[in-house]
C-alpha cells in the first residue's frame, strides 16, 4: 500500500509622529500589533525563554532515548519481559485512562479502576493528567486552527513533539486548565499534577533495584520510548497520512500502521468523527485493543454506560462524506 502526503520614508518629527497616532483608533491600534502568540509563534522553539518544565520534559525525553540506545548491550530476557509488561499497561493507561475515560467519558467505571489506570499512564512519562486532558480536549475544540496545541499545520516536528516541550505557547493558546474544572476539583488529580516527575522517575529507581542497568535500560528506555512515540504518531502521522473515511472538518486519518501501534488510537478520523466513542476501530478489521479491554471491562459488569456511535449519527456522517477523500500509506 502506498502513503500520499497531504501536507507545508522615515518620520523622525516627534510632533507628526504624535499627531497621526491621535489620528489612530486605539482598538485598530491594538489590533495591529502582534499578539504575544504570535510573537512566540515567530520567535520559533529553540530561542526562547525556556521554564524549569520545559528543561525537565525536554531532559526526559532525551534521557529515555539515550538510555534506549544501550539497549544492544543490555540485553537480558527478563528485562524484555518486564518492558513488554510495562508497555501494556502504561500504554493503556494513556489509550483508556487518559484519553478515553478522563477526556471523552466514553465510559464509566468505579473510581479504584480509574485511578489504577490513571497512575498507568502516569507512568507513560507524557504528562500529567490535568495538562494532558486539558491539551487534548483544546485539540478538538480548535483542531488545525491557531489555537490548537499541536496543529499538524504548524509542522511534523512541531506535532509530534515540539508541544510537550512548550508549556507557555501552550498556555497562550489554550489557556491553563480551565478546561478540567472535573479533574482539578479531585485530590487524586491535583496531587499528581504537583508531584508528577517523582512517579517515572520512581519507577526507574525501582526498575533499577528490581534487575539493574538491563532493567532500567529495557523497562524505562526502550519502553518509554516506544510507548511516547506511539501516542506521538497519533498527533502527527494521524494528520498526514492514511485513509479518511468520515468527511470531518480536519485531517484526521485512519492509518493501520498507528493503529496497531498505538492500541487502537490510529482510528484517528473514526475518532474525531465521534469522539465520545469508546470504540475507534469501527470496522471489524480496524483492530483496537483499548476497546477489546473495554469491552471486557463491560462484560464482567466493571464499566458501565459505554458510549457508541448511533445508527443516526452515522448516517448522518455518511451524508457528510459522500465524496470521500482517501489518503494511502
Amino acid at each position: 500500500m502506498t502513503f500520499t502526503n497531504y501536507h507545508n520614508s522615515q518620520v523622525t518629527n516627534t510632533e507628526t509622529r504624535m499627531t497621526a497616532n491621535a489620528n489612530v483608533n486605539p482598538a485598530d491600534q491594538k489590533m495591529s500589533q502582534p499578539s504575544e502568540l504570535e510573537k512566540m509563534r515567530k520567535g520559533g522553539f529553540w530561542v526562547r525563554k525556556w521554564r524549569l518544565v520545559d528543561v525537565v520534559n525536554l531532559c526526559w525525553i532525551t534521557g529515555i532515548h539515550v538510555l534506549a540506545a544501550f539497549a544492544p548491550f543490555a540485553y537480558d530476557w527478563g528485562a524484555v519481559m518486564v518492558a513488554l509488561g510495562l508497555a501494556l499497561f502504561t500504554g493503556m493507561g494513556m489509550t483508556l485512562g487518559y484519553h478515553r475515560l478522563l477526556t471523552h467519558r466514553s465510559f464509566k467505571i468505579s473510581k479504584v479502576l480509574e485511578y489504577f489506570f490513571v497512575y498507568c499512564g502516569v507512568l507513560a512519562g507524557q504528562k500529567d493528567p490535568i495538562s494532558w486532558v486539558s491539551t487534548h480536549k483544546s485539540h478538538h475544540k480548535f483542531a488545525e486552527t491557531d489555537r490548537d496545541p499541536h496543529s499538524p499545520t504548524e509542522g511534523f516536528w512541531f506535532s509530534h513533539f515540539g508541544w510537550f516541550c512548550y508549556i507557555d505557547y501552550i498556555v497562550a493558546k489554550c489557556g491553563k486548565y480551565t478546561n478540567v474544572p472535573e479533574l482539578k476539583a479531585q485530590w487524586f488529580y491535583m496531587f499528581l499534577h504537583e508531584t508528577y516527575f517523582w512517579h517515572p522517575t520512581a519507577l526507574g529507581v525501582l526498575l533499577h533495584f528490581y534487575g539493574g542497568f538491563p532493567c532500567l535500560v529495557w523497562g524505562l528506555g526502550i519502553r518509554a520510548v516506544f510507548v511516547c512515540h506511539a501516542t506521538f504518531v497519533v498527533r502527527s502521522i494521524g494528520h498526514i497520512w492514511g485513509e479518511r473515511s468520515w468527511n470531518t472538518p480536519d485531517t484526521s486519518t485512519n492509518n493501520w500502521c498507528t493503529g496497531v501501534l498505538a492500541l487502537g488510537e490510529g482510528w484517528h478520523n473514526n475518532h474525531h468523527a465521534f469522539p465520545n466513542s469508546a470504540r475507534h476501530g469501527l470496522e471489524w478489521w480496524q483492530f483496537d485493543l483499548t476497546w477489546e479491554l473495554i469491552k471486557f471491562l463491560q462484560l464482567i459488569g466493571l464499566a458501565t454506560d459505554v458510549k457508541l456511535p448511533s445508527e443516526a449519527e452515522k448516517r448522518r456522517m455518511v451524508l457528510l462524506s459522500s465524496v470521500k477523500t482517501n489518503k494511502t500509506f
